[in-house]
């Protein structure tokens, strides 16, 4: 997402190149913060990655000061010298005064930094600033700069197979393809509305089953977009004694079944011997998931948008420890045995400790992650794919209220 600052103290002019980046193609009102004076603006640069500034010459250098002749100068200073500083992408000043201009004009020698004069009565600074956003707006494509402060994307979606990326598909807006460069995956943008606004998502399926393919597109979704939340959604197995058909699985902790050693007996009987290093679920992301799952008439519409077969029990959200392997289980025995490893186990798949593990070690900013999961079976023998596209719909749909009550906020 571009991100402006528009520095200026006059109402009337601020309002004025508001109106017009919000006028240009891939501009929205969401794009734009706006500063008054020197030390606000430092505050804002300090905590986010903006591509563009816009500066007037002359601001206060305090919000209870008047306005000072070369005081967006002292701003320049702090973006050259301060190392708490994050740098913008691209500076364009504005001055109606000549002398203002002249002396900024040593500061704008870089060839992405314009400076150019103001005139209520003359337009032509908006063909400057025009070319200005096109620029940004043409190298503005993933894999986006990281600072390691700044999220490009609201939310990150990570899903194993095509049929749990089809429900995103039909729930969220603005569904297109984002191409990466030198990067086979299929990477498709979105967006989800909150309110008067919007939240961006990225979603992404991993071309194969399992927790190494998880991890590593989780990884390159991770790096290449830098979203704030990270939601891997789709279907598992439940545990038939404490789950049904249709439910939501949301885990805490989440662990690899897999993870230990074989050893073996004086008899030579082998024995596995599992090592589990689980990862939690926050407690800010927590609170919100049982929240939702109070509303039972919002996870009775859950169910009833899907169009096809579905179980007669509304669906139910269950926050508890779940695990993560490397094959699929079809057998009760099997099942058995890895339930031994959690008393409290309500689910098993494939991906999600691999996408947990990829969140945990992607490097600032990290994404909060979490795994939303629907029952689509038991593990059993009586293992089929009846439910798939139902288990599906209703995780990609839950994760879409969640969303929409999270705080996206620095």
């Amino acid at each position: 997402m571009i991100k402006i600052l528009v520095v200026e103290d006059q109402a009337e002019k601020r309002l004025k190149i508001i109106s017009h980046l919000t006028s240009l193609d891939g501009i929205g009102i969401d794009n734009i913060e706006h500063a008054d004076n020197v030390i606000d603006a430092k505050r804002l640069l300090k905590r986010t990655k903006y591509s563009l500034l816009v500066l007037d010459i002359n601001i206060p250098l305090r919000s209870d000061q008047a306005t000072a002749r070369g005081g967006g100068l002292e701003l320049i200073t702090f973006i050259r010298t301060n190392i708490q500083a994050i740098p913008p992408s691209y500076i364009f000043g504005m001055t109606a005064y000549d002398d203002a201009f002249s002396a900024a004009s040593a500061e704008f020698s870089s060839a992405l930094w314009k400076l150019v004069m103001f005139d209520p009565e003359d337009n032509s600074w908006m063909e400057s600033l025009t070319a200005a956003v096109a620029f940004l707006v043409s190298r503005h494509c993933p894999p986006f700069e990281n600072d390691g402060t700044t999220y490009h994307f609201d939310v990150g979606v990570v899903v194993a197979l095509e049929e749990e990326l089809a429900p995103f598909r039909e729930l969220l807006e603005d569904w297109r393809e984002v191409p990466v460069a030198y990067d086979p995956a299929r990477y498709f943008t979105g967006k989800i509305q909150r309110g008067s606004g919007y939240a961006t998502v990225v979603a992404v399926a991993s071309p194969r089953m399992g927790l190494p393919t998880a991890a590593v597109t989780t990884t390159k979704l991770i790096i290449s977009f830098r979203p704030r939340y990270l939601i891997t959604s789709g279907i598992c197995a439940g545990v038939k004694e404490k789950t049904q058909i249709g439910d939501i699985l949301v885990s805490d902790p989440c662990f690899d079944w897999g993870s230990g050693k074989w050893v073996a007996s004086d008899s030579g009987a082998l024995t596995f011997r599992p090592a589990a290093y689980p990862w939690r679920l926050s407690e800010s992301l927590r609170r919100e998931v049982a929240a939702l799952g109070e509303k039972s008439d919002l996870l009775s519409n859950l169910a009833r948008g899907f169009n096809g077969g579905r179980p007669s029990n509304v669906p139910v959200v269950i926050i508890d420890a779940m695990a993560s392997g490397g094959s699929v289980l079809q057998a009760e025995a099997l099942m058995a045995d890895v339930r031994a490893q959690h008393k409290n186990l309500i689910g098993i798949d494939m991906e999600s400790y691999g996408v947990l593990t990829a969140a945990e070690y992607c490097g600032a900013p990290p994404p909060r992650a979490i795994a939303v999961k629907s029952v689509c079976d038991f593990g059993d023998g009586e293992k089929n794919d009846s439910f798939h596209a139902y288990a599906a719909r209703v995780s990609a749909s839950f994760a879409v209220e969640l969303v929409r009550r999270l705080e996206f906020d620095d």
